[in-house]
């Protein structure tokens, strides 16, 4: 069934909720107390088209199919948004004035300088050697002449130097007017000169292959299972320099037709900008998961995936936060590690971030090596605490479910230059999030957004 907007605004409240997604509409009444994010982000979003905040925020693996279960008709009049395009703009440069122009500006001002010289020593001569014509008054002013005093006084000084001046102007315009009229084409200018050096974009937030709005097939080049379900896949850019494009801490969008059906799915890469010609994924594959054990558990090396984005609400930069204070849950560790190893490879980001990392078993911690890595490489800058639910014997680390005693104590406390990350489970995501604002940070809202103190992936 086809409703218009106005139909669906007319359902905005939390016991009559709908929404548009992408020109589908959804009653999602019966969802609110279920979604992973809380009844409030929902409920904010109800009687409005939602897609924008949809596409940017992230997803658990079954969170399209169960929006499917609350489809209950179609926009009318819905047009898919056309892509746009880019447009090239050319600055134009201001004319530059032509040498020769300024060359006879410069000579003009020189010749005048010099003729008024030569006329007033022309002045002074004519007084000196003609001097019956000329009225008593006028030489005693030039030789500066009292009565009882005789010499070559003050004004024949600067007539004199007035002379001189004309001839030395003279010789310095003829060699300006030489240099000036040459050809100044590169070979003017000597073999070597220091150039100033171009200012530097920042590499994780430089843009590069990925297009928010069109998917691109990128070829699968390795797949290694580094834990039980979970694979670690590499794909090519098309070349070796290829810049990914991918902001830290926003994640793309893989889309795929599994048994006839277009499944679209969202994941957060390990790899980022520094990392030339290379997209790297984490993902566990789920016995029930469409995407991931329907079709990425099955690729083979040399198979095609598309790929879309950025996406997502965080773009982290140096100057975020100076504390940033981390729970991850399972696979919710790929946007956390995507910022950890920003934070710690940039050798001018002096953020300090701390992790609590929750997983049933020691086997399913994944990118373990390269926490570690990094907390004994950088101890001032990170830290992290596992955390298992069935933890193997002589365990170092916690045991079961972070707790608001866990997260004061491994965690910063609050304060304007802290930021919390939240990322996994649902259910462990809104303990957490209720834990610190019981502990005083401010609570997130409806939709994330970078100035959030407790920010959801």
């Amino acid at each position: 069934m086809d409703y218009d907007s106005r139909q669906v605004a007319e359902h905005k409240v939390a016991t009559d909720a709908w929404m548009t997604i992408n020109g589908k509409v959804y009653d999602v009444t019966k969802y609110l107390q279920d979604h992973p994010g809380g009844a409030e982000v929902l409920a904010e979003a109800a009687g409005t088209d939602a897609t924008e905040a949809f596409d940017n925020a992230g997803h658990s693996e079954d969170a399209l199919d169960i929006m499917d279960t609350f489809q209950i008709g179609s926009l009318k009049g819905y047009k898919k948004k056309p892509q746009r395009k880019a447009v090239n703009v050319t600055p134009v440069s201001a004319p530059e004035k032509p040498a020769s122009s300024n060359t006879r500006a410069l000579l003009s001002k020189l010749g005048s300088v010099g003729l008024f010289s030569v006329a007033v020593t022309g002045v002074y001569l004519g007084a000196r050697y003609y001097g019956p014509a000329t009225p008593t008054w006028v030489l005693s002013v030039l030789n500066n002449e009292t009565p009882g005093r005789h010499g070559f006084g003050f004004t024949k000084g600067l007539l004199a130097g007035a002379g001189l001046f004309a001839v030395v102007d003279a010789v310095l315009a003829q060699q300006f007017t030489r240099l000036a009229q040459q050809s100044a084409s590169f070979t003017s200018y000597p073999a070597h000169m220091k150039v100033p050096a171009p200012v530097q974009q920042d590499t994780l937030l430089q843009r590069g292959l990925l297009d928010p709005a069109t998917y691109a097939p990128l070829p699968l080049r390795a797949k290694t299972q580094v834990a039980p379900n979970v694979y670690r896949f590499t794909f090519a850019l098309p070349a070796t320099d290829t810049v990914l494009g991918l902001p830290i801490g926003q994640h793309v969008a893989i889309k795929a037709d599994v048994d006839g059906e277009s499944v679209a799915r969202s994941y957060t890469p390990v790899s980022n900008n520094a990392d030339r010609g290379v997209l790297e994924l984490v993902v566990k594959a789920y016995p029930d998961g469409k995407l991931t054990s329907g079709y990425l558990a099955r690729l083979a090396v040399g198979d095609e995936v598309l790929f879309r984005g950025p996406k997502g609400a965080m773009r982290y930069a140096p100057g975020l936060a100076r504390r940033v204070g981390m729970v991850a849950g399972g696979t919710g560790i790929t946007p956390m590690f995507q910022l950890i190893r920003a934070i710690c490879e940039h050798d001018r980001d002096l953020t300090t971030v701390s992790l609590i990392y929750a997983n049933r078993t020691e086997q399913d911690i994944l990118l373990r090596d390269e926490l570690d890595a990094f907390a004994r490489r950088y101890p001032k800058q990170f830290s992290v605490y596992y955390l298992l639910d069935q933890p193997p014997e002589g365990w170092a680390y916690g045991t079961g479910y972070c707790t608001q005693e866990l997260i004061e104590e491994k965690l910063p406390r609050p304060s304007a230059d802290t930021k919390m990350m939240l990322c996994g489970p649902p259910g462990m995501v809104t303990a957490a999030k209720n834990d610190m604002v019981n502990l005083g940070f401010e609570k997130p809202g409806a939709m994330a957004k970078m100035t959030d103190q407790i920010f959801l992936f």
